[in-house]
């Protein structure tokens, strides 16, 4: 052994000691249109002129989005050179992307310092869709792609019946795909994006929407979103049984499904949202509830003002999995029993106070393309009293005007009407139910006798006669 001059990143070997060259910007990211500087320090003066070259490309970046030199000289007796990069501005709505500033013929004794520098580049070319967000709802705007049809078999159906022709349709094997559970990122990415920005998705819970590049791929969550399922895996015993789970073969590479295909529930969109990692952690595999957030319960982020637009619609994607999969049912109160999800009196609430909206319809509309199966508590919201709710055992009709009372005509007039409105047809007391067109209910009238007191905006609403057990729906407009 010898004592000699350190040789710092290089083996006791006695040869001359490396120079490492750093990359150097300062900023992590940029806007399309922006400019920017990428400086290049040596450890040491170099002895001659030294050139390399750089790239920039990164999957959907490449040298088509920029401007600026690529090939970088730092002169002799210096230690630093630099290269100014125009991002350009072009009109194609690309997404956000991400360049990656690498190497490519450093040759020792010069060495990178550091290597593959990623810079985000923000796309100022997104779209806005003609929807708003959950906490922003619209309505009507977004039409339900059902096929033709698609529903007619549940009616005339009620109890078991019903439920069993719900789940003939969502889980019919000569119809229904299953996907990947990676392929449900680049499902998510569309279903969830954020109708304000092309280039983001909108967080469940948190109700803010975030950057699609900002995925989780290692275990920190901070700034991150990932697949939240509303249904836990844990809770359900569908954790990763798919074999093909890591590998997202797109669209049109799936395999078949049926309603005892359980394993295929941890890939089931309907039932997964784009969630902020950390808060999906904190949520954790507890039940929903009213209560404040504790140990056992989920009402929600504890730590911001919540509105509450993701209510109803994870009511929906829990109940849908009990019709589409044997072995999974949503019960009262906050049960322990693998299969089981609670608490059942709060999700039918949230349902009811937070209707379908835009949205909601249209990741049911983009799942139903990947999936070729629907939830029908998105198109039929009132569908969820007959199943759940204060209509068990009655029949279904998914129509406007269904059929009546046998041997009577049902007329209501005037319509459109102003302050009342008059039910003729009936020759015993009835009861009636005011929804808006999205299914929310708004007024509930007992013991009507022949006309019906309204003190509503204008627009269109659904009324719904009930009689022995039977439904009239009758399209209303007010003045």
């Amino acid at each position: 052994y010898i004592a000699a001059a350190p040789t710092p990143r290089r083996f006791n070997e006695g040869v001359t000691t490396i120079n490492p060259v750093e990359i150097i910007v300062s900023e992590s990211q940029y806007d399309e249109g922006d400019t920017f500087t990428i400086s290049f320090v040596a450890e040491e003066n170099v002895s001659s002129d030294l050139t390399f070259n750089i790239s920039l490309d990164n999957e959907g970046f490449t040298n088509a989005d920029f401007s600026g030199a690529t090939s970088i000289t730092i002169p002799n007796g210096q230690n630093s050179a630099s290269t100014i990069i125009d991002l350009l501005d072009d009109n194609d709505d690309e997404g956000d992307e991400v360049l990656k500033i690498q190497f490519l013929d450093l040759v020792e004794p010069i060495v990178p310092s550091n290597n593959l520098i990623e810079v985000r580049v923000i796309d100022n070319d997104f779209t806005v869709a003609t929807f708003g967000t959950p906490v922003d709802a619209t309505f009507g705007n977004v039409s339900s792609t059902q096929p033709n049809g698609y529903y007619d078999s549940l009616n005339g159906l009620a109890g078991n019946d019903l439920r069993q022709a719900i789940q003939d349709v969502i889980a019919d094997p000569n119809e229904v795909r299953t996907h990947s559970y990676a392929d449900v990122i680049d499902i998510l990415k569309e279903a969830d994006q954020n109708p304000l920005n092309s280039n983001e998705v909108w967080l469940v819970y948190t109700e803010v929407s975030r950057s699609k590049l900002d995925f989780q791929t290692t275990s920190n969550s901070t700034g991150k979103w990932n697949r939240e399922h509303t249904f836990p895996r844990s809770r359900g015993d569908y954790n990763n049984w798919n074999d093909f789970d890591d590998i997202a073969d797109g669209i049109n590479l799936f395999i078949t499904t049926e309603a005892d295909s359980l394993r295929h529930a941890n890939s089931d969109a309907h039932a997964l949202r784009a969630a902020d990692g950390s808060e999906n952690s904190r949520r954790g595999n507890r039940h929903y509830s009213n209560s404040t957030y504790d140990d056992d319960e989920y009402n929600g982020p504890a730590d911001i003002n919540n509105n509450g637009s993701w209510k109803g619609d994870v009511a929906r994607s829990v109940l849908y999995l009990e019709l589409r999969y044997n072995g999974l049912s949503i019960v009262d109160g906050f049960p322990d029993i693998t299969g089981q999800m609670g608490d059942l009196v709060t999700l039918l609430q949230w349902h009811d106070n937070d209707s379908p909206d835009d949205f909601e319809m249209n990741r049911n509309n983009i799942i139903y393309e990947w999936q070729r199966n629907r939830n029908p508590l998105i198109d039929m919201p009132l569908l969820v009293d007959y199943v759940w709710g204060s209509r068990v055992g009655e029949t279904w009709f998914n129509t406007l005007s269904t059929p009546g009372v046998e041997g009577q005509t049902i007329s209501v007039y005037p319509n459109p009407a102003e302050d009342k409105i008059y039910i003729k047809g009936f020759n015993k007391v009835f009861d009636a139910k005011l929804y808006t067109m999205e299914g929310k209910l708004l007024k509930d009238y007992n013991s009507v006798t022949g006309h019906i007191p309204l003190n509503i905006p204008s627009g269109f609403y659904l009324l719904n006669l009930v009689f022995d057990n039977k439904v009239v729906t009758k399209k209303i407009s007010i003045l």
